[in-house]
């Protein structure tokens, strides 16, 4: 079997380009993996862009791959600063 990885990708302002990245990476053959997608305080729609190709509202357009709607929907878990914050504040 093999191990379970994790992909961090890190998006700021770039979601066509984490777009395009995450279309890339779900046309891997290898299939023991998450994807964690972290938005470092985008000013644009970055969020909304990203929330909406995981629905499946929104194609990719690349010169290097296909778009595939077959492995839409994508699960989202949000987690926030602030859920973060009141996590740590429980705790204490």
């Amino acid at each position: 079997m093999n191990p379970k990885v994790s992909i961090i990708i890190l998006n700021w302002n770039g979601w066509k380009d984490t777009i395009e990245c995450l279309e890339s990476l779900y046309q891997i053959t290898y299939t023991n993996y998450d994807v964690i997608v972290v938005d470092n305080g985008s000013e644009d729609d970055s969020i909304e862009k990203i929330k909406g190709y995981c629905e499946g509202k929104i194609e990719v357009e690349s010169k290097f791959f296909e778009y595939s709607g077959e492995n839409k929907p994508i699960e989202i878990v949000e987690y926030t600063r602030t859920d973060g914050e009141s996590k740590r504040a429980k705790e204490s």
